[in-house]
């Protein structure tokens, strides 16, 4: 008689999830959600991947119902209450017609801040709030110099906006002088983008030379922190509380990669690294 295989536990399932959408492999991360959903179908965080995923497809409709089936569950739920407010900007707007951000999902430590080597803020001078809404929390973006102006685009070349003047000036000084950086968008504000700009060399010659000395010194840095950690979350990583199974017979506690999720601000090494009261990290 065959032995009967044993059905996934609920972290095996969440951890798959997680990876397939890392990889971009939306297909498979749609799958997962579902057997997630069949365990439990009160599941608020695998509705907010189920909605991730059809995004990243261009199924807004079957993205919206996905997130409004997270806030039915769990009607606190910001990740949830965010896209869909996100949605009802691309409203109307067909897949054609969208230049949806479905590739892989950056690094982990994209998204932790360190000390003078990143920035945070919003574009000024963006475009259109519509066309903002078509940007994906997570999405790498690239800086492009114009004499003493720093524009952001997005890899199909549409340029979204510019840094502010003061940091464009010394990045760019920088960036002549031998030092890279990298962009990332956070999602969308009121009426822009919020980014976080990473230093990911800086010429030895440089040493001395701080990338953003106004995030050590400025007491609006806590504010801009603040709004770091208001993001989507469930855009960048897609974490969240595993609870054990009935079926899990281990009680050690589940290890998430390099945050834990005490809702507080950690500064290690110059680094600070920054989780929610929900378990999905939060930068």
């Amino acid at each position: 008689m065959a032995l009967q295989q044993k059905k996934p536990t609920r972290r095996k399932l969440v951890e798959e999830a997680r990876v397939a959408a890392h990889d971009g492999n939306w297909d498979e991360a749609i799958k997962l959600n579902e057997q997630l959903l069949e365990k439990n179908e009160k599941d608020a965080e695998a509705y907010n991947r189920l909605g991730r995923s059809y995004l990243a497809l261009g199924k807004l409709q079957l993205a919206k119902e996905s997130y409004q089936k997270s806030l039915k569950a769990d009607p606190a739920n910001l990740i949830a209450r965010r896209n869909l407010q996100r949605l009802d900007q691309l409203k109307g707007r067909s897949e054609k017609e969208l230049d949806i951000f479905s590739g892989t999902m950056p690094r982990a430590n994209v998204f932790i801040e360190e000390v003078g080597r990143t920035w945070v803020d919003e574009l000024v001078n963006a475009v259109d709030i519509d066309l903002l809404a078509e940007v994906f929390p997570g999405e790498e973006l690239t800086l492009d110099v114009s004499g003493n102006r720093l524009f952001v685009i997005r890899k199909n070349g549409q340029r979204l906006g510019e840094i502010e003047a003061k940091t464009a000036e010394r990045v760019i000084e920088l960036m002549n002088a031998g030092n890279r950086y990298e962009i990332f968008a956070l999602g969308i504000s009121v009426n822009s983008l919020r980014f976080i700009l990473r230093e990911t060399y800086r010429n030895p010659e440089n040493a001395n030379q701080i990338s953003f000395p106004r995030q050590i010194t400025s007491r609006a840095y806590l504010r801009e922190r603040d709004l770091l950690r208001s993001r989507d979350e469930s855009d960048f990583l897609f974490h969240d509380d595993d609870e054990d199974d009935e079926d899990e017979t281990s009680n050690e506690p589940d290890e998430e990669e390099g945050f834990e999720n005490d809702s507080d601000v950690t500064i290690v090494d110059d680094t600070i690294v920054l989780a929610d009261d929900d378990g999905e990290i939060s930068l």
